[in-house]
């Protein structure tokens, strides 16, 4: 039997382009043009042009051809072209810096070994740079001896921006110089900056500070390619929301570089998708014909797959995730509906999950083989598609334009939810053949073929990163629409990592509108330990930009952020922030009884230095210590709204733990627990309370008596000792968060009428069997405590 001569299809790569040869979008005639308008112009004033486009609409590919154009004109020899990509040094704080060196190290590497010596020389010291300039006049060829001198310029201008090392003196003196003598050579320069809306927000601004001002040079220019709505959007931080207007005054000539067009795209995915599953092109056939599949795929092409491909980085990313998932399982699906769930599994993760999880309400069951009459079917219809109409009504209602998508993807994918909503409209006579589509036996709706469309896919319990993603960096996070999905990825034990890694060096202000909403979903859906993940979230985020130099900005936006909460939850972080900082900046004030207890209960919190920074302002200390008084201050202060629900748990305990470390004054430390018995029950805060101000020694516990008594009422306190002993299950809860020999200390300080701040292991002991015994006699065998040693 003769094989399939067919070769598969290869994979796609999401490559700019580097060669005419390669361009399949006729933009080699445009670019020709325009590096003959770069390279004719006579015009000695700076030029700065900006091609900008949305991700994935070929900007680069149109940077490379442009970049051969300009290499194969017969004028290249009087221009010099440099090639910078900022995102590669992104975060380090030298990224203006690095701009000019590259346009020196370009340069000098066109010059001879001596050239290049003088200018390496030259960057060593200033003062001998002039002798060993002129000593190169009888070394150097002309040509090299020009272009050497600039680059060493260039190179100067570079050491002089560097943040560690300004000199803003030297910086003009470089600059004029430069100036001079671009204008009396005359040597044009074109400069290609690509990627700009990469990097952090305060990079891009300094880097087109940098080109307008201390890079508008006499013939030099510079091609800057960015998407627009990203730039604008992060400049709106620095520019009073006028970020569209501060672009216009900085790029001189813009080029709008459209997405090729949506026919384009789709005669691509077309062409692609059909080599993979080895279709022959019949005439007048596209994709969205009958050839893929026979259960209407123009619907499945029309709501699961044309709303996300958008360009050709779409269209490329579908194809490959395609191709895995159909050389494995073409045996067992159907090539549309595969092509349309793995569209929403790339682009619509939350939505693939939700199909996961209603696999057995929108699956049609096989309902001709389940029921012997259209009557009994269309009952069975009616008692499901209800519930099912509900689902996909609250989808649109709740998600706007979203929700209505999702709710397209749905119906298009499983009749069954078609006919539901048909029903749920008042359309009674529906045709039987929703149900059942002639020779459709391997269908995703099918009940028995579901789980087949799955078999390559992640864990159906894990999160793609797709879904963190969007929570991190693109969910509006509005209160209103707060739900569980948000609450499953909150807790996810990878969601805090992923914070760091999406948020350390990225926009402050979602950073702390991330926060903001963390504090509000764990107040709503987490019943113990409240204040503890979302704690855990900021100390990831700020763990992850430790080393970026915005950091400063980003610990000041977190913390103002937790400052300005009203949530209740929001004083865990707060307690803790202030004592990490107070620990750092005064280690010997604090108790070691204290800073044990507090060590130990934030063992699982990320490890944070914020005193010891790589990157760091003179005055950080300083703001340091002001920022801890705001924080104890917010502590003494009821500010919040009252809790849902008492809190309880470790990170109360840790909450009440940290006021003795942060306060040497009774009187703070009383306010500051007044404060903290605003959020748990009096049983809970008598326990935290004792916890925190009780400290045990080789042979005695040691406390703070006269605040003691200050804070606890003796007949709650009382009341509290009786419920530990008669209630087993608070009994389990206390036993599980604290050392039950702080509330033991107080009980013999009452018990034996002591009046000084301490009492001996003895006496403790002693309270503790006693409490053993009652609880013996009062509960079914095998009760106790525990004495701790």
């Amino acid at each position: 039997m003769k094989r399939d001569s067919k070769q598969p299809s290869s994979w796609l790569f999401d490559e700019p382009i580097t060669d005419k040869s390669e361009d399949k979008y006729q933009r080699a005639e445009y670019t020709q043009n325009l590096a003959d308008a770069l390279l004719n112009s006579t015009d000695p004033h700076g030029l700065i042009i900006g091609i900008h486009g949305p991700w994935g609409s070929g900007k680069t590919s149109l940077k490379n051809l442009l970049i051969n154009a300009l290499k194969a004109s017969e004028d290249t020899n009087e221009c010099h072209i440099i090639e910078f990509e900022p995102w590669m040094y992104s975060g380090s704080g030298q990224v203006v810096s690095l701009l000019f060196k590259q346009i020196a190290q370009t340069l000098s590497n066109k010059t001879n070994s001596v050239s290049r010596t003088v200018l390496k020389l030259s960057t060593f010291s200033n003062r001998w740079s002039s002798l060993l300039s002129a000593a190169s006049n009888f070394l150097v060829p002309g040509s090299s001896y020009t272009i050497n001198q600039i680059a060493t310029f260039f190179n100067n201008i570079g050491v002089c921006l560097n943040p560690y090392n300004p000199d803003m003196l030297l910086l003009a003196e470089q600059r004029r110089k430069l100036k001079e003598k671009l204008n009396k050579t005359k040597t044009r320069i074109i400069v290609f900056i690509d990627d700009l809306d990469r990097l952090i927000d305060s990079e891009i601004s300094e880097m087109l500070r940098a080109v307008k001002a201390v890079g508008d040079l006499p013939y030099v220019t510079y091609v800057l390619l960015y998407d627009r709505d990203v730039v604008t959007k992060s400049l709106d931080k620095n520019c009073h929301n006028k970020g569209d207007e501060y672009l216009e005054k900085i790029i001189q000539v813009p080029i709008g570089l459209p997405e090729p067009p949506k026919e384009v795209i789709e005669t691509m995915l077309t062409s692609e998708i059909e080599s993979i599953i080895h279709l022959k092109r019949r005439e007048h056939t596209a994709l969205t014909g009958s050839d893929l599949s026979s259960n209407s795929f123009i619907d499945i092409y029309r709501a699961c797959i044309d709303p996300f491909v958008n360009n050709i980085r779409d269209a490329i990313r579908l194809t490959n995730d395609f191709k895995i998932r159909y050389e494995v399982l073409k045996d067992d699906v159907e090539p549309g509906d595969l092509l349309g769930i793995t569209s929403i599994e790339v682009f619509r993760p939350s939505l693939y999950r939700w199909i996961i999880e209603h696999k057995n309400l929108i699956c049609s069951h096989n309902m001709p083989l389940m029921f012997t009459s259209r009557s009994s079917a269309e009952t069975a219809i009616e008692q499901s598609s209800d519930s099912l109409e509900e689902l996909l009504q609250n989808m649109d209602s709740h998600n706007g334009e979203t929700g209505r998508q999702d709710s397209a993807a749905v119906k298009a994918l499983f009749p069954f939810a078609k006919v539901s909503t048909l029903r749920f409209n008042g359309q009674k006579n529906i045709s039987f053949s929703y149900l059942n589509p002639s020779g459709a036996d391997r269908h995703i709706y099918r009940l028995e073929h579901f789980d087949a469309y799955f078999r390559l896919s992640i864990e159906q319990n894990s999160l793609h990163e797709d879904e963190y993603k969007e929570f991190l960096l693109y969910d509006p996070l509005n209160s209103a629409n707060m739900d569980k999905h948000h609450w499953n990825i909150f807790q996810n034990a990878l969601f805090a990592s992923k914070a760091g890694k999406y948020l350390g060096n990225s926009n402050n202000d979602r950073a702390a509108k991330v926060i903001d909403f963390c504090l509000n979903l764990e107040e709503t859906f987490s019943n113990i330990n409240q204040g503890y993940m979302t704690l855990n979230v900021a100390l990831s985020i700020l763990n992850a930009g430790y080393r970026y130099q915005n950091y400063e900005t980003l610990f000041d936006t977190l913390t103002q952020q937790i400052m300005d909460s009203d949530s209740p939850l929001s004083l865990v972080s707060c307690a803790y922030l202030a004592y990490k900082i107070h620990a750092e900046l005064s280690p010997k004030s604090r108790t070691e009884k204290s800073y044990e207890n507090i060590e130990y209960l934030s063992s699982n919190l990320p490890y944070i230095s914020i005193l010891d920074l790589p990157i760091r302002s003179a005055g950080w200390e300083n703001n340091l210590n002001v920022l801890c008084t705001k924080l104890g201050n917010r502590l003494k202060q009821w500010e919040s709204k009252s809790p849902i629900k008492p809190l309880s748990g470790e990170s109360m305990r840790l909450y009440a733990n940290c006021i003795p470390a942060l306060f040497d004054k009774d009187l703070d430390k009383y306010k500051a627990f007044i404060v903290f018995s605003h959020i748990v029950n009096e049983s809970h805060f008598i326990i935290f309370t004792l916890d925190a101000l009780v400290q045990k020694t080789d042979d005695k516990y040691v406390m703070n008596l006269p605040l003691i008594q200050q804070l606890i009422n003796v007949d709650t306190y009382k009341a509290t000792v009786t419920k530990l002993i008669n209630d087993a299950s608070f009994r389990a809860k206390v036993y599980s968060i604290i050392n039950i020999y702080s509330v033991a200390a107080y009980e013999a300080v009452l018990e034996y009428d002591t009046s000084t701040n301490s009492v001996s292991k003895e006496q403790v002991d002693t309270i503790l069997k006693e409490w053993e015994i009652q609880i013996k006699t009062q509960s079914s065998p095998g009760s106790s405590i525990t004495v701790y040693a």
